[in-house]
């Protein structure tokens, strides 16, 4: 087969996999916390790696592979709800929280008290805070407050206050690198610590990080791309065809 039917067939599935990156951001573009994903690829030429006496020619050989998907971690818009236990980080930072599958990084804070007090994600999952404990508030008392820093305090008044906990706010020297783990999370495992550059908003909540504008019109230069190859690969296959019939057809 001609060589370069490959080429166009991995062009083919680059912007399969490009495309499939850039409709999950659209998809998130109004889920809170969430960080666009961006797909990388890596250049190869098959010809260097095949024990074949292959041209080298990057017009007939070069082919592309998905190195990695990167995630850009850039700051979210914040909007403001006014609910005491939605939190917006406006900085570096991540929470922590606990589920069955280890310690995730988040940017949702949208939190709630569980039956017993304890400070939960959505989903039930236990909000950590600092030296690895959970933070347990009395349902009972309606005034709960959470500083810049994290600190948690709770009372039956504005001016009766007395700290219960302080939110485990962590940084890494490279999030981008951090593996989603779901949607809104990361696994941190394995990730440099830093210190956190970062502060706690109480009552807002930090918005999705999809540029829709800009998402359309990659959509838009990826679907023409997707055409051009698709035509590449169309034209070179019926060329293969006709030769084909051609040369069965000279052999009789």
């Amino acid at each position: 087969m001609d060589p370069a039917y490959y080429v166009a067939a991995g062009s083919l599935n680059a912007r399969s996999l490009q495309l499939d990156v850039v409709a999950n951001n659209l998809a998130n573009a109004a889920t809170v916390g969430y960080k666009s994903e961006r797909s990388f690829f890596q250049v190869f030429n098959k010809a260097a790696q095949s024990s074949r006496a292959l041209a080298r020619t990057r017009d007939v050989n070069d082919g592309t592979v998905l190195a990695q998907r990167g995630l850009d971690m850039s700051q979210g818009a914040t909007k403001h709800t006014g609910r005491n236990l939605d939190l917006a980080i406006e900085g570096d930072a991540f929470f922590l929280v606990r589920t069955p599958q280890g310690l995730r990084a988040t940017r949702d804070g949208r939190f709630k008290l569980g039956k017993d007090g304890e400070l939960q994600s959505l989903d039930g999952s236990s909000v950590m805070g600092k030296n690895g404990q959970t933070l347990s508030l009395d349902p009972a008392l309606p005034v709960v407050g959470i500083g810049p820093d994290g600190t948690i305090t709770q009372g039956p008044s504005a001016q009766e206050q007395k700290v219960i906990g302080q939110l485990d706010l962590k940084a890494y020297a490279n999030p981008s690198a951090m593996v989603r783990m779901g949607t809104l999370r990361f696994d941190p495992g394995g990730q440099q610590e830093v210190p956190p550059k970062a502060t706690v908003a109480q009552g807002y909540l930090e918005q999705s990080g999809v540029d829709v504008a800009a998402c359309m019109v990659e959509m838009i230069r990826i679907n023409r791309l997707f055409e051009m190859s698709l035509k590449v690969a169309s034209t070179l296959s019926n060329d293969l065809d006709a030769r084909s019939i051609n040369d069965v057809g000279g052999l009789r």
